[in-house]
């Protein structure tokens, strides 16, 4: 009924309910509310037992159970996990999937020159990116100088010819640098990158758009 071995738990009694018209519920313990999404396994109601898996108030819920029947359940090494993908992607595609989806995305920053500069670097390595996935290089391979330069030639090639990488004016500086942020990218993924202790100053967030003033 409950996962065993796991003591990080509180047990409360729901107050109250509401059902949305998307079919989630609202669900009111103790003056603080969970969701509870369409799948939902019960029908939650008022006075039955809510047990919230966590470490209490002002950190995540990573388990609920009501009356006994399993809502959603993550140890903390899964939600740990889970968090990470929430904020930072679960792999390049995903990244890259967001991006091009005009919602924030963290990044590194790699220009150190101002805004518009640094903005430039961004929409350089996402199209990097999007053609590394494309074509599906081989990064196993860029151990060795010659294999890595036979590749690095190819992307060249393919970004020059990129209009949307053209129209930014690239110097040789920023260029050099998104092929950099997109490679890491590709081979490590964005959540080994976030949690490079070498880069943990230089975390930024960005986005295809780039905000400007009203």
């Amino acid at each position: 009924m409950y996962p065993e071995n796991d003591d990080e738990f509180e047990d409360k009694r729901i107050d109250s309910v509401e059902k949305h018209s998307d079919g989630t519920y609202a669900i009111g313990c103790d003056g603080w509310h969970l969701w509870c999404g369409k799948n939902c396994p019960v029908v939650p109601e008022v006075g039955q037992t809510c047990r919230q898996y966590g470490k209490g108030i002002g950190s995540p819920v990573r388990g609920l159970f009501i009356n006994g029947v399993k809502v959603w359940y993550r140890t903390e090494a899964e939600d740990d996990e889970h968090t990470e993908i929430e904020l930072y992607g679960a792999d390049a595609a995903d990244w890259l999937k967001r991006w091009d989806e005009g919602r924030g995305v963290w990044s590194i920053s790699m220009g150190g020159l101002g805004p518009s500069y640094e903005q430039c670097i961004q929409i350089t390595a996402a199209e990097i990116l999007r053609h590394m996935l494309d074509a599906k290089y081989d990064f196993s391979r860029w151990d060795d100088k010659d294999a890595w330069a036979k590749d690095r030639d190819a992307i060249e090639k393919h970004g020059f010819a990129n209009d949307r990488i053209k129209a930014l004016g690239l110097s040789g500086a920023q260029w050099g640098a998104a092929c950099n942020l997109a490679a890491n990218l590709y081979q490590r993924g964005p959540r080994a990158i976030m949690n490079d202790e070498r880069v943990k100053d230089r975390k930024i967030q960005v986005q295809r758009t780039f905000p400007v003033a009203a």
